[in-house]
């Protein structure tokens, strides 16, 4: 049994709370297309952008989830994140030079709508909320990657694909481990937290599923 689907995890209640998105979602056909070379070069390098946005977009949520941590332990986890996305900010400015996108358009973009949705959702359950709704909200981005990952590369020939470097990247042990600690980290949460409310918590998880594969709607 992988990770992703261990039915005692407060992740696995959330996704199995709307399978119906969550399936949308992490088998969209921009996956598809792209682990089995149909996805056109100019829709990856559009999407490459966009996720430079998001990365940044990201690090502004983080640094609000120092301001709602009630521990050190959770100030700690979340600065540890925001190491490990300024990390993967200078490693998405390298993968996107070999892809030809230059440096300079990296700071001239027109943000697609679909892309700030998602993360304006986050922030605003983290304005009202604690880190449980924030770590909800992100669970389909942190860990979600990291199911998309794991299942591209158990289809047959996806090291053939040209985007192979971005499906070993989800799925190198590197990341699955990223996503099993938010998969535990998400469990403390849950379980320390005294007034959590479920429903709440599965609308947030559901609508940041839904704004997730509006996102990839973008680039097919």
């Amino acid at each position: 049994m992988n990770i992703y689907n261990n039915k005692k995890t407060y992740f696995y209640k959330l996704k199995n709370s709307c399978n119906k998105e969550w399936s949308e979602y992490t088998d969209h056909k921009f996956l598809s297309d792209l682990v089995s070379n149909k996805l056109p070069d100019k829709n990856f390098r559009k999407y490459l952008i966009q996720d430079y946005v998001f990365l940044h977009q990201f690090l502004k949520i983080l640094a609000l989830s120092i301001y709602k941590s009630n521990s050190f332990e959770e100030i700690n986890r979340s600065v540890n994140f925001i190491k490990g996305i300024d990390h993967e900010i200078k490693l998405h400015t390298s993968y996107c030079k070999k892809w030809k996108i230059s440096l300079n358009s990296l700071s001239n973009i027109k943000v697609e709508r679909a892309n700030s949705a998602y993360t304006d959702h986050i922030l605003k359950v983290g304005k009202n909320g604690n880190n449980l709704d924030i770590f909800t909200g992100l669970a389909p981005c942190i860990i979600g990657y990291g199911e998309i990952g794991f299942k591209l590369s158990k289809i047959k020939n996806w090291k053939k694909s040209k985007y192979s470097s971005w499906i070993k990247m989800y799925s190198s042990k590197e990341y699955q481990q990223i996503a099993k600690d938010n998969i535990d980290y998400l469990n403390i949460l849950f379980k320390n937290n005294r007034y959590k409310n479920l429903i709440k918590l599965k609308k947030i998880f559901k609508k940041s599923t839904i704004l997730e594969k509006n996102f990839w709607e973008c680039f097919i």
